[in-house]
């Protein structure tokens, strides 16, 4: 595999090359780091190779292929061991009792933080809580001023090293932070606890718990504010200090998914307090609850032992917790009450901002469409008038013609009288010419079927 960084390249161009393309080598410097997170770091090396491990560097000129494999193998093992232990920063003098070997801590890790420094892996805790959130940034700006800006800077800055006097000595108690692993966990925290579509606010002391429950190790509360200052920086979580809050806790607003964080207005810090006041209550009354059970088996036990007045006094102190669970059950009535005055307002005025959001929407619509009172009652007008006229077009066309006053109906008689007396003549003329029956059937002799043949001509020809 080849090497991640080293300290000298033939020329300047190969320098800023080499900035530009670290972010992708990186990617794969995270990966070798997960698959070393659960290994010890010396674990499968022989003595003699942890003992040149373990020795100062020599110049790099003597032997580069040596040189290159000691400082990547330091670097890895430096940030493996850190997410093993779910660190996020380390000093030099931590590191020295992480890598004992027989008693003695390694020489050269002066020399790999400082290359880790110069590289853009690591950052001064000082550097780190200075960077402040910008309402334009985002994860992969973030991201690029990670993986891109600072390499690429710290390219140029290895151009200006033959010019320039070095840059300073890494401070062996001074703390740094490694950038890439405190992305994944300011990550794996904000999935975690981002889980609606509301903001919600916490204590810095719960995120701790949280990521006690996370990862099932104790989480320092450095560790967890620098988780935390990692979202800041990308507008994720708002935090608020100062003793006016509650119990003078850090108060942290985390955003919702897809949203940057807004400020901490009065009405959450308000609304937050009366929550936290309904569980410092309701922790009380079960404690109360606890008491009383307990001076009741106490008072019981003296009664069996024929101890009354003992037994007396424990029944007193058990009247007045009664009185204070009664008196913190008000309290914890009214508290209960005024977070559910508060949410129902919420909801009402989500409710009206709906009505507001739909009056407007509406308005813009009849503007639009031009749709107003006069149009509406010009339109109307129109709409009954044609339908009236309409009707009176149906009824025209459904109703008969009347033919006899276009007629005279003594003429009409007359013209069919004279109709009448013209078809009398024909058929008296039928009756005159009416054809008689046929005769019988004549015989078979010739003389009778030569007179009825004449006979039958002649009353052709009078017809």
């Amino acid at each position: 595999m080849q090497t991640i960084i080293t300290d000298h390249y033939s020329s300047p161009v190969q320098q800023i090359v080499h900035g530009c393309v670290v972010g992708c080598v990186i990617s794969n410097f995270l990966k070798i780091i997960k698959n070393m997170s659960n290994q010890k770091w010396s674990e499968g090396l022989s003595d003699e190779r942890i003992t040149v491990l373990m020795a100062p560097f020599k110049n790099r000129s003597v032997n580069e292929v040596n040189y290159d494999n000691k400082i990547k193998f330091w670097k890895n093992t430096i940030v493996s061991d850190c997410d093993r232990r779910h660190r996020c920063s380390f000093s030099v003098n931590e590191l020295k009792t992480w890598f004992l070997f027989k008693g003695r801590s390694p020489l050269c890790l002066l020399t790999v933080v400082e290359d880790m420094f110069r590289e853009g892996i690591i950052k001064s805790r000082s550097s780190f809580e200075q960077m402040t959130s910008q309402s334009n940034s985002n994860w992969s700006s973030w991201a690029v001023n990670t993986l891109v800006k600072n390499p690429l800077s710290w390219s140029v800055g290895r151009i200006k090293e033959s010019i320039l006097p070095p840059t300073p000595a890494i401070d062996e108690k001074s703390e740094y932070v490694i950038l890439h692993l405190i992305e994944n966990q300011a990550n794996e925290l904000f999935n975690t606890i981002s889980v609606n579509e509301q903001s919600q606010i916490l204590f810095m002391d719960d995120l701790q718990k949280k990521l006690h429950e996370m990862w099932n190790v104790d989480v320092s509360m450095t560790s967890t504010e620098l988780i935390v200052h990692s979202l800041e920086i990308r507008n994720k979580v708002f935090v608020e200090r100062g003793e006016h809050l509650v119990t003078n806790k850090t108060l942290v607003k985390i955003s919702s998914c897809d949203k940057d964080v807004e400020p901490i207005s009065e009405l959450e810090k308000n609304f937050f307090k009366l929550k936290e006041t309904e569980k410092i209550l309701i922790g009380e009354i079960s404690n109360m609850d606890f008491e009383k059970e307990s001076l009741t088996k106490e008072a019981k036990s003296y009664i069996a032992k024929n101890m009354k007045p003992i037994a007396l006094t424990y029944l007193r102190k058990k009247k007045e917790v009664e009185k204070r669970i009664e008196k913190q059950l008000k309290s914890l009535d009214n508290v209960q009450a005024l977070i559910s005055r508060i949410e129902e307002s919420k909801y009402n005025a989500e409710v009206l901002q709906s009505y507001a959001h739909g009056l407007a929407a509406l308005k813009l619509s009849s503007k639009d469409t031009g749709l107003t009172i006069d149009n509406v009652d010009e339109t109307m007008a129109e709409l009954a008038e044609v339908i009236d006229e309409h009707k009176d077009m149906q009824s025209a066309m459904g109703s008969l013609v009347d033919v006899k006053q276009k007629y005279n109906e003594q003429e009409l008689e007359d013209e069919l009288a004279d109709l009448l007396s013209k078809d009398e003549p024909i058929a008296s003329n039928t009756e005159k010419h009416h054809i008689p029956d046929l005769p019988n059937v004549p015989d078979n002799s010739l003389e009778g079927e030569e007179l009825d043949l004449d006979r039958r001509l002649q009353l052709l020809r009078e017809h």
